[in-house]
């Protein structure tokens, strides 16, 4: 894993003395080749890489090789062993490796022999940022080795961060809802529209009210002098509403019954929602539905009130529809709507905003946060509902993490060169 070290990630290094070393030790007494080497912003240890491009550590005439392999598998460790330059079977050689990761959280890996090398028993998760204790145990002789590695972090001052807004939440555990998004089209309610139609036809001597224009019910819109009679008769709105479409002109003649206004009441409208066939067995009357307007004003909810039991043959998909009272008439029918259908309440057992999440090196990460450290997080996701994200991998309940302006530390980490490299 090599890393281009941020500054003052460095810095920090080198105040609190943090050091790279190795020691070796038969049984409990020190042997005479014990060295050190300390690790400074000036002149941070050269990491080499061997024949398997994992880095060499060497005490005396031991070599140990140690790499993340992840080659179509899960991180691991794989080690390799020599003494004198001669290549030592693995079963001869004891290794453990402790990594501490930010928030002093500790994982032990032991290893055991597969063919030319030592794996460990445990995968390396991301991120690949830890502090690194080695021992390996050979012939009686004891080796050490311990470094920092870190990736993906930053240090950001605390007040400097409270001055940009950046903000910390607790990851835990949540109740999502499982849901389908569908589009469709705001319709007329056909339980809502009436006609006002004369009994008997004639001639039409007046006509009252235009295309467009609201109308009471019992309100007179049209006179008709029948043709029987020569009586003058009112031809009156049946319901209240708006109308919509006029086949009145004063002068003409119209037959029995003919249809000279329809009138809509738009203070309820249905909303008709395309569900694909593939998702039709997971929708329902009942279920509840966040509808979403096509000039992204304000959303409303409803209920499916009904499921077609035919299918549309062109598209492929069943209409599943939504009565939405209309109160204030801003639901126009023929216009498109985008809609959240609830299929399911799930709950999980760690939850993040959305807000947290950014990407770093074709990463999803949050940044949790260890004091002044800001340590970049890959994450596994799941569920996303209502602004909230499942994490199935990668943080655990009770951790900090960046929750508001968390671009802001994914910009530090960018300017400080961190790198991502095994």
């Amino acid at each position: 894993m090599k890393l281009r070290l941020p500054v003052t990630i460095l810095t920090i290094l080198a105040a609190s003395s943090v050091g790279f070393y190795f020691i070796s030790q038969s049984n409990s007494t020190p042997a005479a080749t014990d060295s050190s080497e300390h690790l400074t912003a000036e002149a941070p240890p050269e990491v080499i890489k061997g024949p398997h491009n994992g880095r060499m550590l060497t005490n005396g005439d031991f070599t140990l090789e140690l790499a993340i392999f992840e080659d179509d598998v899960p991180p691991e460790f794989r080690a390799w062993f020599s003494k004198n330059g001669k290549t030592l079977p693995p079963s001869e050689v004891d290794l453990t490796v402790n990594l501490t990761r930010p928030g002093n959280k500790v994982d032990v890996f032991a290893f055991a022999p597969v063919d030319d090398f030592s794996r460990g028993d445990l995968e390396v998760g991301e991120p690949h940022s830890f502090s690194y204790e080695i021992i390996a145990k050979h012939a009686g002789s004891t080796h050490r080795w311990a470094f920092d590695a870190p990736e993906m972090q930053t240090v950001i001052n605390a007040d400097a961060a409270l001055d940009a807004g950046v903000k910390i939440a607790q990851a835990g555990p949540a109740t999502l809802s499982e849901s389908l998004t569908v589009y469709g089209r705001v319709e007329l309610n056909a339980d809502k529209i009436a006609r006002a139609m004369p009994r008997f036809g004639g001639i039409i001597r007046e006509v009252r009210k235009s295309l467009g224009e609201a109308v009471k019910a019992g309100e007179v819109l049209a006179l008709v002098e029948t043709n029987q009679t020569l009586a003058t008769i009112e031809v009156t709105a049946p319901i209240s509403g708006i109308v919509i479409t006029r086949n009145a002109t004063a002068g003409e003649t119209v037959g029995d019954g003919a249809s000279l206004y329809t009138i809509a009441d738009l203070s309820e409208v249905w909303v008709e929602l395309n569900v694909p066939k593939r998702e039709q067995t997971r929708v329902h009357a009942g279920q509840s539905v966040v509808i979403h307007p096509d000039d992204g004003g304000d959303a409303a909810t409803g209920r499916i009130d009904w499921i077609s039991p035919v299918g549309r043959v062109e598209a492929q998909t069943i209409s599943a529809r939504v009565v939405l009272k209309n109160p204030d008439g801003r639901w126009w029918p023929g216009l498109f709507v985008k809609a959240e259908i609830a299929l399911a309440e799930k709950p999980v057992a760690v939850a993040v905003k959305e807000s947290g999440i950014q990407t770093v090196f074709d990463f999803t990460v949050v940044f949790s946060q260890h004091g002044e450290l800001y340590q970049a997080r890959p994450l596994e996701l799941g569920l996303r509902s209502g602004g909230w994200v499942e994490v199935l991998k990668g943080l655990e309940s009770g951790e900090r993490y960046v929750v508001d302006n968390s671009f802001l530390v994914k910009a530090d980490i960018g300017k400080s060169g961190a790198s991502h490299d095994h």
